[in-house]
């Protein structure tokens, strides 16, 4: 195909194209297209579905057209970047150029940002044709509204205030039968990129789950959130000995475990699975989705900061086989995009499996999903509510 056709298609269809592979049901070749100028010395796809965190396109001829084509899988969903003239890096010095260098694809209408938004600091998005349907994250004008209160929250133990953002269902009375209760970090991003009171108003009103009431605690900052979402004692004993207490104070909310759920993505998750590890008398569920049980107290694998495999991993699994098994239920998420890239010793994928194994040798009941995705609400958003049926539902 030349330069001038491929960009023709890629203009009408937008990108990537997408394109059977042959005798292969399971996969489809996806190309990425780019028209450069003669400023445009590379471009990059940065992503976790590729083979390596960023990957270079290659120039078609001596034209101003650039491609890169890759299999993925079909039920994929994903983001992704560009990068024009960025440093083909992920770690060291020139990190900070390389980032600064990211932008979304003009050519994919799907982005994370609205439509006239600046292309830097914004991904694209991709959803092939068989990625799983999420049907409990549309609005639906018909299903009766719950609300959602903004309260700010100071604590004691942790010496902060953050906002905390409280959802009672439609028809919630201070009365009768207590509310199920679900607990989740990130709350901020569980408001807005997970619509979780659109996925509760869709599951409650379908009878899918009982009537809930969610508690969705947000970060003060990214440094904080850091700090208390890796295994860290005074967040569970803060859940304990401040929020729970306030919570029972003003809501009409469940005391028995069974019905209470701790949730979060990514380290929240930790500090959910941490948070129930610590106190299972109360917290009875984990819904934990894309958690990043690599954290070790001596293992470090941010961007820019790569660690290597003479770390260990996976320090919480370690604190599960050495305690007796607790009356605690598992949901488990993980993505096939999240996987080790460049030998860390293990990143969300592995580590999530080998979660789910030392928990299942251990006794526990545990109901692991694997997306075909990376670290992203565009999946989390979804399997919020498979999570919350298999624990609480009806």
């Amino acid at each position: 195909m030349t330069a001038d056709t491929l960009l023709r298609r890629a203009v009408q269809e937008g990108t990537p194209l997408v394109d059977r592979v042959e005798d292969d049901r399971r996969y489809v070749l996806v190309t990425f297209v780019w028209r450069g100028n003669a400023n445009t010395k590379t471009i990059a796809v940065m992503g976790t579905f590729l083979k390596a965190p960023i990957v270079a396109m290659t120039r078609i001829g001596n034209s101003d057209v650039w491609s890169l084509s890759t299999k993925v899988p079909i039920r994929a969903r994903f983001t992704y970047w560009l990068a024009e003239n960025s440093p083909m890096t992920t770690e060291g010095p020139q990190v900070g150029a390389m980032l600064a260098s990211l932008q979304a694809d003009p050519l994919n209408p799907h982005r994370t940002c609205a439509a006239d938004a600046p292309l830097k600091g914004c991904k694209s998005v991709v959803e092939l044709s068989d990625a799983p349907p999420q049907p409990w994250i549309l609005k639906n004008a018909s299903t009766p509204a719950g609300r959602v209160d903004h309260v700010r929250f100071r604590s004691e133990r942790l010496n902060n205030e953050r906002a905390v953002f409280v959802y009672t269902p439609a028809g919630y009375r201070a009365s009768g039968e207590p509310n199920a209760l679900l607990i989740m970090f990130d709350g901020g991003a569980h408001l807005s990129a997970v619509p979780t009171p659109t996925i509760l108003d869709n599951l409650i009103a379908a009878s899918r789950i009982p009537p809930t009431v969610a508690i969705l605690i947000a970060n003060p900052d990214l440094a904080t959130r850091t700090r208390e979402l890796m295994p860290n004692p005074d967040v569970p004993e803060f859940l304990m000995t401040e929020l729970l207490p306030w919570i029972h104070a003003r809501y009409n909310v469940t005391r028995d475990p069974r019905l209470t759920v701790v949730a979060g993505v990514s380290y929240g998750g930790v500090a959910a699975t941490y948070a129930a590890m610590r106190h299972p008398e109360v917290f009875g569920n984990v819904l934990c989705q894309s958690g990043d049980f690599s954290w070790a107290p001596d293992h470090i694998h941010t961007i820019g900061q790569l660690a290597d495999a003479t770390t260990e991993t996976g320090w919480l699994a370690k604190e599960f086989l050495r305690s007796p098994t607790l009356p605690i239920r598992f949901y488990l998420t993980a993505g096939t995009f999240e996987v080790d890239q460049v030998g860390t010793g293990g990143m969300v994928l592995e580590t999530s499996r080998h979660m789910r194994d030392v928990l299942l040798a251990k006794g526990y009941e545990v109901h692991y999903q694997q997306f075909v995705g990376d670290h992203d609400p565009f999946s989390w958003r979804g399997m919020l509510a498979d999570g919350l049926i298999e624990l609480i539902g009806r």
